[in-house]
């Protein structure tokens, strides 16, 4: 594998915790800026949510589209005082690697997992076996259409519920960025999220521009869109679609000097 050293590598995924993509990056040798450009808060109304959790029994899917979602649902779960049992019986699936490891590693493995991590994908490997069945999806506030919609089709009995809102990053925090760019002091900005990618382009406003002049890295499919639509194009693009397999496609790309 290609070292980082002496590469500056910007990562905008929200911050407070274990971070892989950080970790394999300073392994590699490089130097890494966290910029969060978002961060998660509570649903604005919990009672959806709890509601669910408090009758699991009615559900025979739970899906869950993130890592973050998993955390969401257990943490709310533990607020609430009820056992990870009742979920634990249910069939569990997700949408890609990183969020079965998380969900591996609070509860259990999954039932189902994705071919690919994109909610369109996750879907298709879902509708065979829900037809009929009611399906608890806890998602963001703003959480994309693609799962629901290819459940709803499949004949699933959905119900989607706001597990927590993803909140961006105040934009003069974010704009620095356009000031290291512009110093050379960044080789590779990596982002983990379209909630991320909108969030810095919103922030750089018309110096968006600049960054053309570094390796932009996404961590899947989804992330890669959300740059394509703002005009952007993804220089590298994990393959799992995990935060270490992104340090690697940066890694790829950059290598040495």
């Amino acid at each position: 594998m290609a070292r980082l050293d002496r590469r500056t590598v910007v990562v905008t995924r929200a911050g407070g915790g274990p971070d892989a993509l950080v970790d394999r990056l300073r392994e590699l040798g490089a130097s890494v800026r966290e910029l969060p450009a978002i961060s998660f808060a509570p649903p604005a109304d919990p009672g959806p949510l709890d509601a669910a959790l408090r009758a699991l029994e009615r559900f025979d899917w739970v899906v869950f589209a993130s890592g973050t979602a998993v955390d969401r649902v257990l943490d709310r779960l533990g607020d609430l005082q009820l056992s990870a049992e009742a979920l634990a019986r249910l069939s569990l699936a997700v949408v890609g690697p990183a969020t079965a490891d998380r969900l591996r590693a609070r509860l259990r493995a999954p039932d189902l997992q994705a071919p690919e991590a994109t909610g369109e994908a996750l879907a298709r490997a879902l509708a065979p076996s829900v037809r009929g069945r009611r399906v608890l999806l806890p998602r963001p506030a703003e959480g994309r259409a693609e799962i629901l919609e290819g459940l709803a089709t499949a004949g699933a009995q959905v119900a989607p519920v706001e597990a927590y809102r993803t909140v961006p990053t105040p934009p003069e925090h974010l704009a620095r960025l356009g000031p290291w760019i512009e110093a050379r002091e960044v080789d590779a900005v990596a982002f983990a999220s379209p909630s991320a990618v909108r969030a810095v382009v919103a922030a750089l406003g018309s110096g968006v521009t600049l960054l053309d002049g570094v390796l932009l890295a996404a961590i899947g499919p989804t992330t890669s869109r959300a740059l394509h639509e703002a005009g952007l194009r993804t220089g590298a693009v994990a393959n799992r679609h995990t935060g270490t397999d992104l340090a690697d496609a940066i890694a790829a790309c950059l290598g040495p000097g």
